[in-house]
């Protein structure tokens, strides 16, 4: 290994304990500290892409950056089984909880940045909420490039990505359509983007439908736009 590898590994590695150690922390002071089952940004959010998946099965789908299992229960109703990931040791606690006795569900205590999928899974569903921010910084970025490349290969033909993040102003969303743009750099086209309101104003969510190249040749797309389109809450004016 040369020095510039060693230096980002080793940068990975701090980051990756920075990252866990907040998230610890945060989970620690008390159960859903997010919010995710009470805000309005959160309902607007997961009703949005529940809404979009709403009537089809998937085989395999992995929900990066869990958290304490709100939407991955949600998940669970419409695939056979969920690979579900997350950073924080003590949020999956709490997702083991709520999915006690539920099958259908893998949970895994991990960094998707060192995550090398060993079982060699594929999916058909792949979910990235609110997490890809966490891991667009500076020092680490060459890992983000690597990270989405390999999520990119891990979907099946006919597979979906959804990528769900918060943006407060228009610098902030031009940074969440980049991510999108960076998955569209490994072949993958987008089917739909919209922006997810939400009743009391402030934040909104940027949700990006992405398909495989023969996503089209599964049917399935063009129900799913149009789903996206009625999730959508209308800007007030």
């Amino acid at each position: 290994m040369d020095l510039r590898k060693l230096k980002e590994a080793l940068l990975l590695k701090w980051h990756g304990w920075v990252t866990r150690r907040k998230m610890n922390r945060v989970f620690s002071r008390r159960k859903d500290p997010f919010k995710y089952e009470t805000s309005p940004y959160e309902t607007a959010r997961f009703n949005a892409i529940e809404t979009a998946l709403n009537g089809r099965r998937f085989r395999h789908a992995l929900e990066v950056g869990c958290a304490e299992g709100v939407f991955t229960q949600k998940l669970a109703s419409c695939a056979q089984r969920v690979t579900a990931l997350d950073i924080s040791g003590i949020a999956l606690k709490r997702a083991g909880e709520l999915l006690k006795g539920n099958s259908r569900v893998e949970l895994i205590e991990g960094d998707i940045r060192e995550w090398f999928n060993a079982s060699n899974r594929r999916f058909d569903l792949i979910i990235l909420g609110d997490i890809l921010y966490y891991l667009d910084k500076s020092l680490v970025q060459p890992h983000l490039k690597e990270t989405i490349g390999r999520l990119a290969d891990w979907l099946d033909d006919g597979g979906l990505i959804i990528l769900a993040h918060a943006f407060a102003n228009p610098e902030e969303l031009a940074k969440r359509r980049g991510f999108r743009e960076k998955f569209e750099r490994y072949g993958l086209t987008l089917a739909s983007e919209k922006i997810v309101a939400n009743n009391s104003g402030g934040v909104a969510c940027l949700l990006s439908l992405l398909k495989s190249k023969q996503a089209s040749k599964q049917g399935g797309t063009g129900a799913l736009n149009e789903q996206l389109e009625a999730a959508v809450p209308k800007p007030r004016p």
